[in-house]
């Protein structure tokens, strides 16, 4: 995994201390928020790698990442979600631009597979557009 990177997790109900300890082990800097409002701004102030979101409460949920997908500077933010398994909202999620969905409860080892494997596809993406792009100078 990269060092230093940052996490911004937005959701109704504070990360266990597992999850956090977990993702700040791996070398990531988690930072919670518990309001969608408040997210956008920190999102806009400072340059977060990926943002976990929480659609428990859907409307909010999804209306955030329907947000973070219409904001330019916002919108190549990876973006995890998690949702309770069979309410619908990781289909409504991913419809609305998230990059991934893990089902609820979290683990900690689950969690950090899902963070990791998002952040290597963006790196591998990232790898293969600078050699596209020294391809064809």
């Amino acid at each position: 995994m990269l060092d230093s990177q940052q996490i911004l997790f937005v959701s109704d109900d504070a990360p266990s201390i597992s999850l956090k300890l977990a993702l700040e082990q791996c070398g990531f800097e988690v930072v919670f928020t518990q309001d969608f409002d408040v997210a956008c701004r920190q999102l806009s102030d400072a340059a977060f790698d990926l943002v976990i979101v929480d659609v428990a409460r859907a409307t909010t949920g999804i209306e955030f990442v329907k947000r973070l997908r219409g904001t330019p500077k916002l919108n190549k933010t990876l973006v995890l979600t998690i949702a309770d398994w069979g309410t619908g909202q990781a289909t409504l999620a991913l419809t609305a631009g998230a990059d991934a969905y893990e089902p609820k409860p979290l683990s900690p080892e689950r969690l950090i597979a899902a963070v990791d494997r998002l952040v290597r596809q963006r790196v591998a993406k990232t790898a293969a557009a600078t050699n596209v792009e020294s391809s064809q100078r």
